[in-house]
């Protein structure tokens, strides 16, 4: 029977519900262990699995219960010696189906450790499937068991899952690129909140799309910079204007590649200047407002660096750390000396031992070293 010949209609009915499952499954993580049970009933058959094989681990998708039982043996040790797939690939090859009878015979497959310490306790003697490529070096791997009661499988059981195979490999594709693109959203949302700079996405309108801690933070002060019926705002007539022209700028230019990024200082009352850079933002999304603009803004008066992730990079001592700490965020020795407790001498002491420790000579030096390290981007 060929791929192309007429199903049953409830058997094609069965076919479409299982290849919906399986696109569900790459768009929602949580479904993976539906596909397994149905893939089984769907070819009559008692059990099913879909896994991943790398060249040190094999990592199951999706099961049925009699699997489920074993799966630790089968992860720690019998992905190794599963014939079935080393067969697959070598006498069925890649992205093709094949019957446990195209790579062995029962008599053969009696004697395996494969079918006496694992296979034989879980009800498995005959296999459908396939064996395919899966991105990065590691191979896809389908199969589709029933007990030798039941029969070998037939060339009509490899017609039937010949049109589920193409499917699954491209669901499991689906779920690739959707798992890297969602590891690099997380991967960008923590880098963002984890920034001693307040960063928004905004509108053209100065519509808010997002905005991280340290924006919300800074809005939620409402000095210089504020939020009003969630569009981002100067305090300062004549500033807003200037903000709102600088992001109108930047959604002129936020389709075409080009640089626009505009520079600013918003005022506030006995504090520094909050400094801004407003970038065309050239990403949007159908349905969704379109992102015009992003807005970093950097408050002098915040400070850079905690003291603990200093004393761990530099082998500091607790009191060098936060002596470290404060010339890092702008304090005078005689602010330090009295924040610590101490003289303004001892204080120097410790900063000569805080140049040693950072292998710099002058404090202008240490402090940009430490402002250039990674103890900015890290948690107290």
């Amino acid at each position: 029977m060929s791929t192309s010949a007429a199903m049953h209609p409830e058997k094609q009915e069965q076919l479409w519900r299982l290849i919906d499952t399986a696109y569900e499954a790459a768009l929602d993580e949580g479904r993976w262990n539906q596909l397994a049970p149905e893939i089984a009933r769907t070819f009559g058959s008692t059990s099913a699995s879909v896994l991943i094989q790398g060249a040190a681990n094999s990592r199951i998708l999706s099961m049925t219960e009699n699997i489920t039982e074993r799966i630790s043996a089968y992860q720690e040790h019998y992905w190794q010696r599963d014939i079935w797939v080393e067969r697959g690939v070598r006498m069925v090859g890649l992205s093709k189906v094949g019957t446990s009878r195209d790579m062995i015979s029962d008599r053969e497959f009696e004697q395996t450790e494969f079918y006496r310490d694992w296979c034989r306790h879980t009800g498995v003697f005959y296999i459908v499937g396939a064996v395919f490529p899966a991105g990065a070096g590691k191979l896809g791997v389908l199969g589709i068991h029933r007990p030798r009661t039941a029969g070998a499988y037939e060339e009509e059981d490899k017609s039937q899952v010949a049109r589920f195979l193409p499917h699954l490999q491209r669901a499991l594709r689906m779920r690739e690129q959707l798992g890297g693109a969602a590891v690099a959203q997380e991967l960008s949302l923590d880098v963002l909140q984890r920034s001693r700079t307040g960063v928004l996405l905004v509108a053209a309108d100065g519509a808010i799309l997002f905005a991280n801690r340290e924006a919300e933070t800074l809005l939620a002060g409402g000095a210089g910079l504020c939020s009003r019926k969630r569009r981002l705002c100067a305090t300062s007539d004549a500033e807003n204007r200037q903000l709102l022209a600088l992001i109108a700028e930047a959604a002129c230019f936020a389709g075409d590649g080009r640089s626009a990024d505009g520079l600013m200082s918003i005022r506030r009352p006995h504090r520094p200047s909050l400094s801004l850079l407003v970038a065309p933002f050239r990403r949007s999304r159908r349905g969704e407002p379109h992102a015009a603009a992003i807005v970093f803004v950097r408050d002098p008066g915040q400070g850079l660096c905690v003291a603990a992730p200093l004393r761990t990079l530099f082998a500091f001592t607790p009191t060098e750390a936060r002596i470290a700490q404060a010339l890092v965020n702008g304090r005078t020795l005689a602010q330090i000396a009295t924040l610590n407790g101490a003289n303004v001498e001892t204080v120097r002491k410790q900063i000569k031992n805080i140049l040693a420790k950072t292998g710099t000579r002058r404090q202008v030096e240490c402090v940009a070293l430490m402002l250039r390290s990674i103890a900015t981007f890290a948690n107290d």
